[in-house]
């Protein structure tokens, strides 16, 4: 019961070492003794200390989740904090799993389960949870570097294997709390290479500077009912005709997702007039935008677009969508429902390409709210690219850890390509991330405001953008197949 609790306390401070708090010590701390605590468990509810570092984690990690259902999806204290607790509680699961395939695993030989076996389950797991019912790539331990100076690992390996380098540094100090002194001499000399080697390369420059580009990016800070609604709009359109005016040759604009909430055929005139005006100073803007299309009196098409405009005249459709949310799952067969019911059925469509877009100098990587947690499906942009771009709509997250969490997902991302990543977000945060994740300018949650800089583009590619998770997904092979090996063997316990 004892070790339920401490697993329970040591995961509700593993958050700590991401944002905002960016205590990432804390993160190999709670690691570490989470292993050492797992490792020491001798009974058979081995999974139950999993599922509670888990529950810790989670209802701290995600506690953003309460936020969105109670204050914006209108729903009492009670069931709101049950919805939250329910969906740790699930997601808790997945170290439960790791804690039954680490019991399976492991072996005699301590350091080898401290330093090889324990980081390899715990990186399976989470590629497995960013891929496993559309994907929940959050908390991602490799992401808690970003924008410190231990970030060298991720241009090579991405966010996983920087992962892997953590988790293997956890285990060395799992090792100090061993009572060989040859152990402790062994795990403090490789602590120490792990650290000097993510120091060292991240000092290493895989991209070179380029061009250089004035950009705006523009946070209208409107309130979720006002941001739908006619009078939001026009609040928008002000916006953005004012900062075309003040725009100069070559410069670039960036709006929020959906910062347009008609669809281009519906205010034809006025999109024609800010592209006649882009196009004279041979600038650009990037907008989120609604694209409709009508199938019946109950049922709307539309797709959430990330749509350029002058002389970047061309779009990008979200791909990846969040069920429930953007679209209802087997909606042909809802739609007759709602048919009968008199209910409109908005129902969002997935992209039919992932493309670059191409103007010029710049050729941008778009991504759309959470698609920027996905590091395959922005790499699949970003290795074209020479700007990444992510548009999003925070609000819905208020002050709570969410909207900081969002961002440093799109910190990782920049140092996956070392390349300038521009947020563009409603009500915060948006920034300017530089190529190495570090935040060059951001604006606070709930400010309208700008932020304009000169920045540079970057050609070239890390090996992350030219191979993405292909290195991980060899290490991780290689080693199951060591670890099978193993098995036959005398090494592992009965």
């Amino acid at each position: 019961m004892r070790n339920y609790v401490y697993a329970l306390l040591l995961g509700s401070i593993f958050p700590l070492g991401f944002a905002p708090f960016d205590l990432y010590p804390v993160t190999f701390i709670s690691i570490s003794l989470f292993i050492y605590i797992l490792d020491k468990e001798s009974n058979s509810n081995y999974y139950l200390v999993g599922f509670f570092y888990g529950l810790g984690l989670w209802s701290v990690g995600i506690s953003w989740v309460y936020v969105s259902i109670h204050y914006h999806g209108d729903i009492g204290i009670i069931i709101s904090l049950l919805i939250t607790f329910l969906f740790a509680a699930f997601l808790s699961l997945y170290f439960s799993a790791l804690a039954f395939l680490y019991r399976f695993f492991k072996t005699k030989v301590t350091h080898l389960n401290y330093i090889l076996i324990f980081p390899i389950l715990w990186v399976t797991i989470e590629i497995v949870r960013s891929h496993l019912f559309t994907g929940f790539p959050w908390l991602i331990v490799g992401s808690s570097l970003s924008g410190t100076s231990l970030g060298g690992w991720t241009p090579i390996l991405g966010s996983y294997g920087s992962s892997l380098i953590v988790l293997m540094s956890a285990g060395c100090l799992t090792l100090i709390l061993n009572k060989s002194k040859k152990l402790e001499i062994y795990s403090t000399l490789l602590f120490l290479l792990f650290l000097i080697s993510s120091f060292s390369l991240n000092k290493y420059n895989w991209t070179s500077q380029d061009k250089e580009l004035n950009i705006f990016i523009y946070q209208p800070n409107l309130s979720l009912k006002d941001k739908w609604s006619i009078n939001g709009f026009n609040k928008t359109k002000k916006l953005i005709e004012q900062a075309v005016e003040i725009l100069k040759e070559g410069d670039l604009i960036v709006f929020p997702e959906t910062a347009l909430i008609f669809d281009k055929k519906e205010i034809a005139p006025w999109i024609e007039e800010i592209n006649f005006k882009l196009i004279k100073k041979e600038a650009s803007l990037i907008s989120g935008i609604i694209a409709k299309d009508s199938k019946n009196d109950y049922l709307i098409e539309r797709y959430n677009r990330f749509q350029g405009f002058g002389i970047l005249n061309s779009h990008y459709d979200k791909v990846h969508l969040v069920p429930f949310g953007e679209y209802v799952p087997l909606r042909y067969y809802l739609g007759g429902v709602m048919d009968v019911l008199g209910i409109n059925m908005v129902n969002t469509l997935p992209g039919r390409s992932i493309n670059t877009l191409k103007a010029g100098k710049i050729r941008v990587s778009p991504s759309i709210c959470y698609e920027i947690a996905f590091n395959n499906l922005i790499r699949k942009t970003a290795k074209t690219s020479n700007l990444i771009i992510t548009i999003s709509n925070d609000t819905w997250f208020g002050r709570s850890l969410g909207p900081e969490q969002h961002l440093e997902i799109a910190q990782t991302r920049a140092l996956e390509h070392q390349k300038v990543l521009l947020r563009a977000t409603n009500s915060g945060v948006s920034a300017i991330i530089g190529r190495k994740g570090e935040i060059l300018e951001r604006q606070g949650i709930f400010e309208q405001k700008e932020l304009e800089r000169k920045i540079y583009l970057y050609e070239g590619n890390t090996p992350f953008s030219i191979v993405g998770n292909s290195i991980i997904y060899i290490i991780i092979l290689l080693t199951y197949m060591y670890l099978f090996y193993l098995k036959r063997t005398n090494v592992y316990k009965s």
